[in-house]
This record gives C-alpha cells, sequence and structure tokens, in this order.
C-alpha cells in the first residue's frame, strides 16, 4: 500500500486501486475507489522531486493519464510503485484479499527503534533493533549487535539477565560508533518512535558522544507517553501490556528487533483507536505533545505542548524543510532571549521546568511499609519530568513504601530517580560524580521508580 496526495494506492494481480481519503472524498464529494485494470495501463513514468516539486508517477491509461504525488517523506515511492506494478503484471503481487486485510495508516510513516545496553550507563548499547513503517505497515526491519564504547564496555550481570547478551557474543562485531552511519542511512528523512524514548534517544547520543563521531539529527515521538495520554483499558502502560492489548506480536522481548517492531504496532494501534490518517507528526501534534528531537548538543524529550508554540514551528518546520530543520525548531523560554525594552509587552510561556517544580514538605518515610519493597530504607532524590505524575504524587509513594526522599543529591544518596529531561541535569551529573568517587548510587529510568511504587507504567 502506498500514500499519495489525497488517496493510497494498493496493487494486485489484476488491478490497481486508489482510494481516496476521508479528506479528499467529502471534498469532491464522492468515496468510490478508482480501479484501474492493469491492462489498461499502457506507459508509466516516475518523476524525482525536488525542493519545489514532490515526486511523482504518471500511469498512461487508454483514457489519457494520471499522475500520482507522492509526500516528500518518500522520494523513492514513484519507482517502488513502479516495481510493484511490474511484479502485478507477473502476476507476483499480492491477492486482493491479504492487500484488503492489511489494514494500513496512509501518511503514518516512521522508523521504531530499541537499544539494548550492556550497563547501567545508557550510552553502553550492545544491540540496535529497528523497524521501518510506510502507511502503516511494516517493510523492513534490521537488528545489529554492537560492542558498547570503549569504557562503557562493562557487562553488567543484571542486565545480561535481562536480554542474555554477553560480552562474548558481541566480542566480534563492530564498535556502536561504527554503527551510526548504518542508523542514520536506515532512518533517512522520517521521524523515530520509542517506547520510554527518552532512553532510547540518549542512549544513542551518549553513544555517539562516547564513540566521538557525530549525533543523528532526529525527530522522536513516544509511545509510552501517548499510550498514557490516551485512555486505555489497561493496568499498565509497559511494552507487553500495550502490545497484547492492540494484539501485536512480543515473543521475544528484550530483543531489540523484537521490540522496536512491538513499538511499531502499538504506535498504529493507536492511531487506528484514534481513527487517525496522516503523518507521525499530526498524530502526535494532535495529542498535544511537541516532537522530541536528537542532536549533538542535547535531547529534547516529548513534553506536552499546552501553548502549541513548538507544535506550531515543528509544523511550519516540516512544510518549509528537511527532517533536520524541525530539529532546530525549538522554542526557547521567553525569560532567556527577551530583549528588556519589550519585556514588560510579553507575557511569559510557562518554562519546561515549571512542571518539575521541588514541593515545600518532605514526607516521613511509612515505618509501616513493606521491608521487600525496593525503596524501603533507601534515600531517593528526583530529577527531571515525569509527567503525569508531579513530584509530590511519587514523594508520597516512596515514603509510602518507606523510602526517604532527599531533594537534592547528597553522601547519603543511594537512588537518583532521572525523568525525562533535554540534558543532564545537574543533578545526576553530581550523582555520577559521587559514582566515580566510589559511592553506591543507583541511577533509576522513571520507568523503573513508577514499577517500584506499583502506579501506571
Amino acid at each position: 500500500m502506498f500514500a499519495v496526495h489525497g488517496a493510497r494506492v494498493t496493487v494486485t494481480n489484476r488491478e490497481v486501486v486508489i482510494s481516496p481519503t476521508v479528506l479528499e472524498a467529502s471534498l469532491r464529494g464522492n468515496s468510490a475507489d478508482r480501479v484501474i485494470p492493469l491492462a489498461e495501463i499502457t506507459g508509466m513514468t516516475a518523476f524525482e522531486g525536488d525542493a519545489w516539486s514532490p515526486s511523482s508517477l504518471e500511469l498512461l491509461l487508454g483514457s489519457g493519464a494520471l499522475t500520482l504525488h507522492f509526500y516528500p517523506t518518500e522520494p523513492d515511492g514513484p519507482k517502488a510503485l513502479v516495481a510493484l506494478i511490474e511484479a502485478a503484471r507477473r502476476g507476483e503481487a499480492p491477492e486482493a484479499a491479504a492487500v484488503d486485510g492489511a489494514a494500513g495508516i496512509p501518511g503514518l510513516s516512521f522508523v521504531a527503534l530499541d537499544v539494548e545496553t550492556a550497563n547501567q550507563q545508557w550510552g553502553s548499547i550492545c544491540q540496535i533493533g529497528m523497524v521501518k513503517v510506510i502507511d502503516g505497515e511494516e517493510v523492513d526491519r534490521v537488528s545489529w549487535k554492537c560492542c558498547p564504547p570503549k569504557g562503557l564496555d562493562t557487562f553488567d550481570p543484571f542486565n545480561v539477565s535481562i536480554h542474555g547478551i554477553t560480552a562474548e557474543d558481541v566480542a566480534d562485531c563492530p564498535a556502536v560508533g561504527d554503527m551510526m552511519e548504518d542508523v542514520a542511512a536506515f532512518i533517512g528523512e522520517l521521524p523515530m518512535v520509542a517506547h520510554n524514548a527518552q532512553f532510547d534517544a540518549s542512549a544513542l547520543r551518549y553513544a555517539c558522544l562516547a564513540s566521538d563521531v557525530p549525533v543523528p539529527r532526529v525527530m522522536f515521538a513516544c509511545t509510552l507517553a501517548l499510550a498514557r495520554a490516551t485512555k486505555l483499558d489497561v493496568q499498565n502502560h509497559r511494552l507487553p501490556t500495550l502490545a497484547e492489548h492492540f494484539n501485536v506480536a512480543l515473543d521475544n522481548h528484550h530483543d531489540a528487533a523484537a521490540d522496536a517492531a512491538a513499538c511499531a504496532g502499538i504506535l498504529n494501534g493507536l492511531a487506528r483507536g484514534a481513527g487517525y490518517e496522516g503523518s507521525l507528526m499530526g498524530f502526535v501534534h494532535g495529542a498535544g505533545f511537541a516532537l522530541g528531537s536528537i542532536d549533538q548538543d542535547r535531547v529534547t524529550p516529548v513534553l506536552r505542548d499546552r501553548s502549541g508554540a513548538t507544535r506550531a514551528l515543528q509544523a511550519k518546520a516540516a512544510e518549509e524543510g528537511s527532517m533536520a530543520a524541525v530539529v532546530d525548531a525549538v522554542v526557547e523560554p521567553e525569560g532567556n532571549n527577551q530583549n528588556v525594552d519589550d519585556a514588560p509587552k510579553r507575557k511569559r510561556r510557562p518554562a519546561p521546568w515549571d512542571a518539575v517544580a521541588t514541593p515545600d514538605t518532605i514526607p516521613e518515610p511509612d515505618a509501616k511499609a513493606d521491608p521487600n519493597s525496593p525503596l524501603y530504607g533507601e534515600n531517593v532524590t528526583l530529577t527531571g519530568d515525569f509527567e503525569p505524575f508531579d513530584k509530590g504524587e511519587l514523594w508520597a509513594g516512596i515514603a509510602a513504601h518507606g523510602g526517604q526522599v532527599g531533594k537534592n543529591v547528597t553522601k547519603k544518596t543511594t537512588i537518583l530517580v532521572a525523568g525525562e529531561w533535554a540534558t543532564m541535569t545537574s543533578k545526576e551529573k553530581r550523582a555520577r560524580e559521587l559514582q566515580e568517587k566510589g559511592q553506591e548510587i543507583q541511577i533509576w529510568t522513571a520507568a523503573q521508580l513508577l514499577e517500584a511504587l506499583g502506579y501506571d507504567e
């Protein structure tokens, strides 16, 4: 199935079917498919797009010519459609029943990604899995094992117990830094999707920095954030739970490619549930979020954009340029860059840190808490954003599990929980400094904390 402007195109061994989108059908007042028998197609000419016009395919028919215009994200679409039509003439295309049952989503194209790490250092990538989805259907999949960057290449028994990858398994594999060109080439101009995407995006950046290679500039969405924002009848928002909810296969959890495929299926399920057709950016923006981004300097997380300013900038950049232009469309808090002369005339937008303000009162640990809780007796500090939970709510949960909450990272801190944030926070930097000096501080993700609390994940 191919998405073109105003329609989706399917090919069988007998015909080409052009189905108008809902919007196109409403505009022309006719929702009927156009069915073109293969025998009526006398010629095909593919035209490459440029900065001024998209790529297109002209079909020569007995009754004239029909031109199909492809989206800018699909420059090779015309050639691919020509190849499929030629295959259909040889009797090698899917039968109609198979095509009808595919249930693609026109315009929804992205690359789902998952990484596995050798230890608690996010840049210690030892496996990368990616699944390319075009119009809601998987078209390609890759899985690579790799050696983590030097200095981050210790395999922690805990991590190995999760994914089963050992140092011996990757001994003859390329270094992760050497794989980044292939990663960037596979993603191309498509946006990326991951489950708890802040981790995977940060892992890519940290691995690149540790390997002294350029960081791919990528926009990304997060299925965890999107699922949390959707009213789903699920106990939690873990990857296996959501995969089961959307009837998505996940037979080998913590294999990077399998998890990436499950993530892709979950995103498709969320879009179908919303009755959505269109781009990933449109779906994310419609849910009230701005896309996250990765570049050399930072990872900007997927966050709610209540003012709509970042979404507007991203949408405008997408219309006018490449995915790299969208990465540049970051709204800085006005208090950081406004001129003194016009400051009184402007109303300040909420800054990202407004949502992560530290509460005033620290709750006392519950003396009757379950001593088997992983938080019992620990000294816990939070940093970053934990939306939709506020820190006061999480503090209360930690205290109820017998943990002592700390506002800052000190020599007493045993657990730092790092929520989503554009860059490494000062608290996390301090925790890592103390780690290097020998202090036993665990650095948890938000997902680990929510699991320990028994909250929705």
